[in-house]
């Protein structure tokens, strides 16, 4: 039996709000993919020897950690640490040194953990959380145990991320801003990572779901002002995001994407979803040069 996407139906909201808790139900309710379990325990394991001693490191002004928070976010068990409470360390406005570095290694683990569980530690959505390993140079820094289980988390969260059912309406159209996947593409954007190999693992899904939420991306861009749908690509002053997400925009404007769109409408059995491929189809053919 094929397995549709998620028809969430003109009815069954009243509001943008009712759109986002389906949205925020479904991301926590995705199943934990055998290869997303491994990324976060590996993560566990290659960061386990970073331990937090004394006070953490936090902004003390009146706005970003209390003191008992930052007391919490010093003695709690690492698993133990809420995302709400973590969240205050994510927005906490304080200077990078090498004893920072040290302890964002110490909390990376359950950064992942939480993100994988769609509970982001961070009041503005999971596109931001990582973006301190930018600051780091995660990728020439770091030794090369800890930048690969960085970067076998990215992969493994887009694969789950295309394994779970695009929110699509009555008629087939995205019923939310943005794609998972996007968000995930986004999120490495900010880290610092690498969008390329993330990019060629999604043309190397070859199942329903994966070419469904590319036309779920393609449909939610703004065509007028060649920008993808999540915020976190533009308003701050990041030149590694601004790039990534071109380097996004080109791998869907690509004559193969069309033509992986185009086949995947003419097997499509949901009306609404053939609808979305098809009107995704049309936007990438009408972008492409002439032959």
């Amino acid at each position: 039996m094929r397995r549709n996407a998620l028809n969430i139906g003109a009815g069954a909201f009243s509001s943008r709000e009712s759109v986002a808790t389906l949205l925020e139900n479904a991301l926590m309710d995705r199943a934990m993919t055998p290869d997303l379990a491994a990324a976060i325990a590996g993560a566990y394991r290659v960061f386990g020897r970073y331990r937090m001693s004394g006070a953490v490191t936090v902004c003390r002004c009146n706005v970003c950690v209390g003191p008992d928070d930052a007391r919490a976010l010093s003695i709690l068990p690492l698993t133990s640490i809420s995302s709400s409470l973590l969240a205050q360390y994510t927005h906490s406005a304080h200077e990078w040194d090498d004893d920072v570095a040290y302890e964002f290694r110490y909390f990376l683990p359950r950064y992942l953990d939480l993100i994988a569980a769609g509970d982001a530690p961070s009041t503005t959505g999971a596109e931001i959380c990582l973006e301190r390993l930018h600051r780091a140079d995660y990728r020439n820094a770091w030794p090369a145990a800890e930048r690969d289980a960085i970067d076998a988390f990215f992969l493994a969260q887009l694969r789950a991320d295309l394994l779970t059912p695009p929110l699509l309406d009555a008629t087939g159209l995205p019923a939310w801003h943005s794609d998972p996947a996007e968000d995930t593409l986004c999120m490495a954007a900010h880290a610092g990572g690498d969008v390329a190999p993330l990019l060629a693992a999604w043309d190397a899904e070859r199942g329903r779901l994966p070419v469904l939420h590319i036309a779920v991306m393609v449909a939610t861009a703004d065509w007028i002002g060649n920008r993808l749908a999540n915020r976190g690509w533009v308003g701050l002053p990041r030149p590694h995001v601004e790039a990534a997400h071109d380097a996004v925009m080109r791998w869907l404007l690509r004559p193969a994407t069309r033509d992986r769109l185009e086949a995947a409408c003419l097997d499509e059995q949901d009306d609404g979803a053939a609808a979305l491929l098809s009107l995704a189809e049309t936007i990438v053919a009408g972008r492409l040069p002439p032959a």
